[in-house]
């Protein structure tokens, strides 16, 4: 009852600007976790099979959408999977007369291109329910604490004596993609460019702790949400390629007593995407692959999951983007920690 089959069919060309309207994408985003590519991707449902459970699917709440202008309707939203791998959301126009054969999705990706989908080509598409899982392991940087901020201080600070520039924008595409932190802010022209990145990173590292107690900071409601989770019975772990310094942050709220295992970098002999670090965690906590959920925020963190044959879920508060993270098919995507207690239910 939780798949349909749909045919691929043009819209009337007008839901483009209305999804990068900001109440309705900013709502996408928390409800779904999806920032929509402009524009929906409209379905025909003609099996008598798949009108059903579309009749079924439109009976539960769902996702509610406000309205935040008069002219429009309100309308709800379906975390859904399509074709098993990518991230999207049913919108439900809650208007008199609406087609009850038709079904509109948003995805963070233009689903034509990226799935090769012709017209009148066959779309699967299947709700979302809660994962079951017997434990939840985390990352660190940008999904239980907000560092952002202090990895683009501490690089401007490295920059800064070399007369080198760094955006936000280069470090959120390095910390999401796991490459060379320092390559490309140092010209590949630059004849001393090896030893300046060294240099930079020498000087990052000696102020890191500084700069990460000035400008870290525990993410909100994190102590609830783990609380809630542990008492579902699901055991809680962090596997991260942080430095330990972090830790420190995670000991001032007691936010680290809630683990039951703890892996860093100077654990591991090869970081994410390999799933060293994943597999070493299960097999500390005696479980196994299918059992747990990982939860990141960038793409090396969904495919270091799927290396380990682990569930996953990409939250957005830190260096992915909701485009990035649905090409790599996490499991599902929430905009924050506080929605993973939708997304996730204990194994009984």
């Amino acid at each position: 009852m939780t798949k349909i089959e749909g045919r691929l069919v043009r819209g009337l060309g007008q839901a483009a600007d209305f999804t990068q309207i900001d109440w309705v994408r900013q709502q996408l985003i928390d409800l779904a976790g999806i920032d929509p590519h402009p524009g929906t991707v409209n379905l025909s449902l003609r099996d008598d099979a798949d009108l059903t459970r579309w009749r079924n699917w439109r009976n539960m709440p769902g996702e509610s959408m406000a309205a935040a202008d008069a002219a429009f309707c309100s309308a709800r939203c379906y975390p859904v999977q399509v074709e098993g791998r990518i991230p999207a959301a049913i919108v439900l126009p809650e208007v008199a007369g609406y087609p009850e054969d038709k079904m509109e999705l948003v995805a963070a990706l233009p689903l034509r291109q990226h799935l090769a989908l012709g017209e009148g080509a066959s779309v699967r598409v299947e709700l979302c329910r809660p994962i079951k899982a017997r434990a939840v392991l985390f990352d660190i940087d940008g999904t239980l604490v907000d560092s952002m901020g202090a990895y683009l201080e501490v690089a401007r600070i490295a920059a800064r004596p070399h007369g080198l520039e760094v955006t936000e924008q280069h470090v959120r595409h390095s910390l999401a993609t796991g490459g060379n932190f320092w390559k490309g802010v140092v010209p590949e022209d630059r004849q001393d460019g090896d030893a300046v990145r060294k240099s930079m990173s020498a000087h990052a590292a000696r102020e890191w702790p500084r700069v990460l107690r000035e400008h870290g900071r525990i993410f909100p409601g994190l102590a609830q949400t783990l609380d809630a989770l542990q008492r579902q019975g699901i055991v809680l772990a962090i596997v991260s390629g942080a430095r330990p310094e972090v830790l420190e942050l995670l000991r001032e709220e007691g936010i680290l007593d809630r683990f039951d295992s703890v892996l860093l970098g100077a654990d591991v002999a090869r970081r994410k995407p390999d799933p060293e670090g994943i597999v070493k965690c299960l097999g500390e906590l005696g479980l196994k692959p299918g059992s747990a959920i990982y939860v990141g925020d960038t793409p090396v963190d969904i495919q270091a999951s799927r290396a380990a044959g682990v569930s996953v879920v990409g939250v957005l508060t830190g260096a992915g983007t909701s485009a990035m993270m649905s090409a790599e098919g996490p499991d599902r995507l929430v905009s924050s920690h506080a929605r993973l207690l939708e997304a996730i239910e204990p194994t009984r």
